[in-house]
């Protein structure tokens, strides 16, 4: 039986063009926003779609209008990551399971309009329903990724079960003044702190002077991406103790 730590591996081998699957606005920049930090530091071409209007992210009803103030932060954010503005499809938030369809045909069409070298997306054992509908339309729309395309797939609600670790201590501070944009959002949960927390964690099996942030993804071909995906879901299911 051998050890199974989770390899860091160089970020490099990471070529353009780069697109980044979010349900909401900050879901991208909690998951990977390191990591796109560095994208754009290399000038790669960084596509973000936000696929929902982030309407539900306001349960006390702080803002006039929160589908605006959600937009307006996550424009703030990717700007402080140095990427350019998201693209919004206004899918309705909470909702995208019964959207599923359309969700997946709108993705088909992006991955083959994109052609992206490297795609960002949820790993299906979020807790979100949002989050899995876009895990499961990535899959169901992944005949239209090139053969080569790498899945880096990353977690919100559950940090992901292993797979690659890339060192972002050099973009941290980036990512955390990115997550402090989202006002509206740490007013409920302080998303900087959490952030700061997890990824200090992803390093700690590391034994490596001066990595002290990484972010962890579950690192995948479009081949595996069928086959890990039932998996996955499966295991989910058994642990949460949601078999039904």
């Amino acid at each position: 039986m051998k050890h199974r730590f989770c390899p860091l591996l160089p970020r490099e081998p990471l070529t353009p063009p780069v697109l980044v699957l979010a349900a909401h606005p900050d879901d991208e920049v909690i998951g990977a926003g390191g990591m796109l930090a560095w994208h754009a530091r290399q000038g790669h071409a960084v596509h973000v779609v936000h696929c929902t209007d982030g309407a539900k992210g306001d349960p006390g009803a702080r803002e006039d209008d929160i589908c605006a103030v959600r937009r307006r932060e996550g424009k703030e954010a990717l700007a402080r990551l140095g990427i350019g503005e998201a693209e919004h499809w206004d899918m309705p938030d909470g909702e995208l399971p019964e959207h599923l369809d359309d969700l997946t045909r709108r993705l088909r069409a992006l991955f083959a309009k994109v052609q992206p070298r490297v795609l960002y997306s949820f790993w299906c054992g979020e807790a979100h329903r949002d989050h899995r509908a876009v895990a499961r339309a990535t899959v169901a729309a992944s005949d239209a990724l090139a053969d080569d395309c790498r899945c880096l797939l990353y977690g919100v609600n559950h940090v992901v079960p292993g797979g690659t670790l890339f060192d972002t201590t050099d973009v941290y501070p980036l990512k955390y003044k990115a997550l402090q944009a989202y006002a509206s959002q740490n007013v409920y949960i302080d998303l900087p702190g959490m952030s700061e927390h997890r990824d200090r964690a992803n390093t700690v099996n590391l034994d490596i002077g001066g990595v002290l942030y990484g972010e962890l993804f579950v690192d995948l071909p479009k081949a595996d991406l069928v086959r890990a995906s039932k998996a996955g879901e499966a295991l989910q299911a058994i642990v949460m103790k949601d078999e039904a």
